[in-house]
């Protein structure tokens, strides 16, 4: 297998990559694995649903703060 056209595939599929510089490969699948965890989160939280009148607003699943974000 080329793992250099792997590696280029991942580029082109994970949005969180910084565009200015070039990312070392352990930088990149460090993206790909922060991307990963933010998408299935967002999957086992579902859509948001509408807030009915009277309802208290609901707490996001994860805390913002809690979110593993690419650095």
């Amino acid at each position: 297998y080329d793992m250099k056209g792997c590696y280029s595939r991942l580029r082109a599929l994970v949005p969180t990559l910084p565009r200015h510089r070039r990312v070392s490969k352990v930088e990149l699948l460090q993206h790909v694995i922060d991307y990963i965890w933010d998408l299935q989160l967002e999957l086992q939280c579902g859509p948001p649903r509408p807030a009915a009148a009277g309802d208290s607003p609901e707490a996001p699943c994860i805390p913002a703060a809690d979110r593993i974000l690419c650095r």
